[in-house]
């Protein structure tokens, strides 16, 4: 059908099918091409006329966001699927970016706002309310990405809320950014009172004696944990790493700053290696590099194995070996900072030179292999009395067990 016999046309858009016959009984997003007569589709991937009617309004919104709009009636909502569509979904931390959208449109269509809030609409209370909804039992059910998310939760914390006003602040800036809008409402962070104090966990040198153990088991892990110990690399760093380019086995020196990213005011350090850590660089880079997708489901297992904490996270490596080497009298604090990536007062020409005088850091590295002797140690100690071994569980899955020798 052509536009103008179309019962369903949003602006430039209407609903038709394809006229060669093509994805027969699907719904598709019509428009003419731009000076001409032609016809360009977009399937709505349903065959339900509701449904297409549903997708064809939110595509018009979108589209409709990306240009110049008066506050008063710039859509919030297409705001945030415009914003997840060009930057969020590029964004390191995407699922929980992708969450904390959901979750906002979740709360508008219950408040009283409505799901055609605009930016007019963003004042203080709403955010206000946004968290008493968050922190109290609360469900919704959204549409995202093809997919119907339902949820249900019986409140979180403050912290997760301020998680989620992160996001929301960064879709609305980006649309000032833009220059869709000509201001953002100010999205105010959770006050102090309704997040957790701050507690920063140090891990023992059993434990990591114990973690050393269970990660030896899994290659890939083990790598990963041992890199974070003796270098205190951030953990998106430490997955990131590439011992082929990163690691210079002539001079001893690992690059800490992954392959393709700009150096940053949160940088990291290009660091004398540890002789025991450099066998293990040698190896990795003669097997090649494989990147690391997560290593989430992999550390659950091992703090359920260990009865970890659930405290115990890759981060908290790094927070204990730095705590160490601070409380560390033999090492300079400016080694223990330029180590950690922090701004140190090196000169740009001094620091790119410095890294090959083959005592930098070294007071650093002797505590850095002092600790690793300790935990290797404990981790021996450990593996004499214990086995890790695998098993099938009720629903007939390999789960890794751990169990005393006897």
């Amino acid at each position: 059908m052509s536009r103008e016999t179309s019962d369903h046309i949003y602006g430039e858009f209407w609903l038709d099918f394809r006229r060669d016959g093509a994805a027969k009984g699907i719904y598709q997003i019509a428009r003419y091409a731009p000076g001409s007569r032609s016809v360009i589709y977009s399937s709505t991937r349903t065959k339900c006329l509701t449904t297409a009617i549903k997708v064809i309004e939110a595509h018009y919104e979108t589209e409709r966001a990306r240009g110049k709009q008066d506050p008063r009636e710039a859509l919030v909502v297409p705001m945030l699927l415009l914003y997840w569509d060009e930057k969020g979904r590029k964004n390191k931390n995407r699922d929980q970016t992708a969450r904390s959208l959901r979750t906002f449109i979740g709360f508008l269509l219950q408040d009283r706002v409505g799901a055609n809030a605009v930016v007019t609409d963003l004042v203080p209370t709403v955010f206000e309310r946004f968290r008493e909804w968050r922190m109290g039992k609360h469900g919704f059910d959204v549409g995202w990405g093809g997919k119907d998310y339902v949820y249900q939760s019986d409140g979180v914390a403050g912290d997760t809320v301020d998680r989620n006003l992160n996001d929301i602040r960064a879709a609305i800036n980006h649309a000032q950014d833009n220059m869709r809008i000509p201001y953002a409402p100010k999205v105010r962070a959770v006050s102090q009172v309704h997040l957790n104090p701050y507690r920063e966990r140090v891990l023992t040198i059993e434990e990591l004696g114990r973690m050393a153990w269970y990660c030896a088991h899994f290659k890939p892990l083990f790598r990963f944990f041992a890199l974070q110990l003796c270098t205190s690399v951030r953990p998106e760093a430490a997955k990131a790493f590439n011992p082929v380019t990163q690691y210079d086995d002539r001079f001893g020196l690992i690059d800490l700053q992954p392959d393709q990213k700009g150096r940053t005011k949160k940088r990291n350090a290009i660091i004398p290696a540890i002789r025991p850590m450099r066998v293990v660089l040698r190896q990795w880079a003669k097997e090649g590099y494989a990147p690391v997708a997560s290593n989430k489901t992999a550390w659950r297992k091992m703090r359920r194995v260990l009865r970890l904490s659930d405290d115990v996270f890759p981060k908290t490596i790094r927070h204990t070996v730095a705590t160490w080497l601070y409380n560390d009298p033999s090492v300079p604090e400016r080694q223990v900072s330029e180590m950690l990536g922090h701004e140190g007062k090196l000169s740009r020409t001094t620091r790119l030179y410095a890294k090959y005088d083959p005592n930098r850091m070294a007071e650093a590295v002797r505590a850095l292999t002092r600790i690793w002797i300790a935990v290797s140690a404990e981790a021996r100690r450990y593996g004499a009395d214990h086995l890790l071994t695998n098993e099938r569980d009720a629903g007939g899955k390999w789960i890794a067990r751990e169990s005393v020798k006897v």
